[in-house]
C-alpha cells in the first residue's frame, strides 16, 4: 500500500511538471499496462494449482459467498450514495481534460473485453501449457509486481497533469468518509445470506468462516494464509478463490457497475485492491476527480482487514 502511495505521488509530481502537454499518450501507456498485468495474472492464476483446485472442488462455496458478499456490499453503497452522500446535490468533480478519464459506453465496454481477452489469453497459455516449458518457469510473480509499480506511476502522472490533489479533496462531500463502513456493513449483511443459502444446499461452513472469508474484501494473500492456518486447506482455498472473484469483477465490471450502482460502486467492491490493481480502471472509469475517495476507502480499508481479520479468527 504505501509503494502505491509512493509511485502515485512521484507519478503526480512528474505529471505536474508536463502539464499543458498532450495526456493522450499516457493513457494509452496505462492502458497497455493493464492488459500485461492482466495476462500474467491470469497465467498466475493457470499455474497456482490451489486455485485451480479451489474451483473443481470448493468453487460453488466461493462463487456464493462472492455474489452476496460483493452484491450486498455494492447494493447498500449505491443506497448510501443516492440517500446521503447526494441528498444536497454534492458531486465529486469529473476529470479534468487530458487525463485517464471516464470513457464512453461504447469503449469503455471495448475497453473491458480487451482486458478479459487478455486474462483469457493468459489463462488458456497456462492451463494448455502449449508454449515451451521455458516460459512456464519465468517468475511471473515478480513481473507482475514490476508492471504494477509501472501502471501506478502512470495513473500518477495523469493525475498531475489535471486537477491538483488539493482542488480534488476540496471537492470531496464529506459523507463519503462513512464509505469504508458502509461496504463491510454490506459485506457482512450479505454474509449472512450466504450463510444460509449455502447451508441449505447442503454445504458444511459456518457463519464465522464465511463472514472471515468475505472481510478480507478482495485481500486474498493475507486472508488466504490465515483461515488456511486457522481452518485447514479446503477453508483457505474457499478464501483465495472468494477474494480472487472479487478482484476480478471490479477490473472486468468497473464502467457498468458505476452505470449502474453510482460512481462509488466499483470503489465499493474493489475494496483492499482499490489501492492496487483495481485502481486505474476505477479512475478510467469514473474520473481521476474520483481518487481522493478511492484513496481514503483504500487505505482505511486495508489497515482495518487484518485486525478485522484476527478478531473474527480468535
Amino acid at each position: 500500500m504505501w509503494i502505491t502511495l509512493g509511485l502515485l505521488i512521484l507519478g503526480i509530481a512528474v505529471g505536474m511538471l508536463l502539464r499543458g502537454r498532450s495526456g493522450k499518450w499516457v493513457s494509452a501507456v496505462v492502458m497497455a499496462t493493464v492488459c500485461i498485468l492482466l495476462f500474467v495474472m491470469g497465467v498466475r492464476v493457470g499455474l497456482n494449482e490451489e486455485i485451480i483446485g479451489a474451483i473443481k472442488s470448493t468453487g460453488v462455496i466461493s462463487a456464493i459467498l462472492f455474489v452476496f458478499g460483493t452484491g450486498t456490499c455494492i447494493v447498500l453503497t449505491w443506497l448510501f450514495t443516492k440517500y446521503v452522500i447526494d441528498r444536497k446535490k454534492e458531486e465529486v468533480a469529473d476529470a479534468d481534460t487530458g487525463n485517464v478519464e471516464a470513457s464512453g459506453g461504447s469503449s469503455g465496454f471495448k475497453d473491458s473485453l480487451i482486458i478479459l481477452g487478455c486474462f483469457v489469453l493468459g489463462l488458456v497459455l497456462s492451463l494448455t501449457r502449449i508454449l515451451p516449458d521455458a516460459f512456464y518457469a519465468l517468475d511471473f510473480e515478480s513481473y507482475a509486481d514490476w508492471v504494477l509499480y509501472a501502471m501506478l506511476l502512470f495513473v500518477g502522472i495523469s493525475i498531475g497533469m489535471g486537477d491538483s490533489i488539493l482542488a480534488l479533496v476540496k471537492k470531496l462531500p464529506r459523507r463519503v468518509l462513512w464509505l469504508p463502513l458502509v461496504a463491510l456493513l454490506g459485506t457482512w449483511i450479505g454474509s449472512v445470506i450466504a450463510f444460509l443459502v449455502i447451508n441449505s444446499l447442503g454445504y458444511d461452513l459456518s457463519l464465522r468462516q464465511g463472514a472471515t472469508i468475505n472481510t478480507a474484501m478482495g485481500y486474498y494473500s493475507l486472508s488466504s494464509i490465515l483461515t488456511t492456518k486457522a481452518w485447514g486447506a479446503t477453508i483457505g482455498s474457499i478464501c483465495l478463490l472468494t477474494n480472487l472473484l472479487r478482484e476480478l469483477f471490479t477490473i472486468l465490471c468497473a464502467k457498468p457497475l458505476g452505470k449502474v450502482f453510482g460512481r462509488f460502486a466499483s470503489t465499493s467492491s474493489g475494496g483492499a485492491t482499490v489501492t492496487d490493481t483495481s485502481l486505474p480502471i476505477i479512475l478510467k472509469a469514473e474520473g481521476n476527480g474520483i481518487l481522493p475517495a478511492v484513496l481514503y476507502f483504500g487505505i482505511v480499508i486495508n489497515i482495518a482487514v487484518p485486525f478485522l481479520l484476527a478478531f473474527l479468527m480468535m
